[in-house]
């Protein structure tokens, strides 16, 4: 099962979950296992996240990106920074009013792919860090030639771009607003939960 997934065993409470998520899960792993090809997981959001994920762990500065791929019988995973005692992982928000400034409990998704984290590397502390970054490529180019549609231009000009640049720019901000991090420990109860939910 691989981190990132890992909630879908689970009930909103962290209870095994009995419904169809599960079941789907284990045909989409059986057809897998059959051909050898993996279903792709792709949306813009993704693409965000993706593009963005080097400025968000440079953001947080508790390490370099880790590229060391974990496994063990249950679980399967590459968290995205390694301190001594800590798993770190980072999210990309898809702009400032998706970045969850109000937000005082950590999504159980997010809870049980860095559980699954410490659980692979022995670590018994963890951090979800939010970071509020500036916009991706894609979504400047999308958002200047929305400008420049709005201006009627065939093509967008200098000015619609610097317009798309600024709207998603969040720089004259500080490093406190930009970074929301929540902070938990293992959880063995949730592990023995994952478990049986893998088998």
């Amino acid at each position: 099962m691989r981190a990132s997934a890992s909630s879908k065993l689970l009930t909103a409470k962290g209870a095994v979950s009995k419904g169809e998520t599960p079941r789907t899960m284990q045909r989409e792993w059986f057809v897998s296992e059959l051909t050898g090809k993996f279903k792709r997981i792709e949306s813009k959001y993704f693409r965000r996240g993706n593009s963005m994920e080097d400025y968000s762990i440079k953001r947080i500065g508790k390490g370099i990106k880790n590229e060391e791929y974990f496994e063990n019988e249950y679980f399967c995973g590459t968290p995205d920074i390694l301190t001594e005692d800590t798993v770190i992982d980072a999210k990309t928000p898809w702009d400032c009013f998706t970045f969850p400034f109000f937000m005082t409990e950590p999504p159980i998704e997010y809870v049980s792919q860095l559980q699954v984290y410490m659980d692979l590397t022995g670590r018994r502390k963890a951090e979800l860090s939010y970071c509020l970054e500036n916009g991706s490529e894609e979504q400047i180019d999308k958002l200047m030639w929305k400008f420049a549609k709005e201006d009627e231009l065939d093509e967008p000009s200098i000015e619609n771009y610097d317009k798309a640049f600024a709207e998603l720019n969040y720089d004259h901000l500080p490093d406190e607003i930009r970074i929301k991090t929540f902070k938990f420990e293992y959880d063995p109860k949730m592990i023995e939960a994952l478990k049986e939910g893998v088998y």
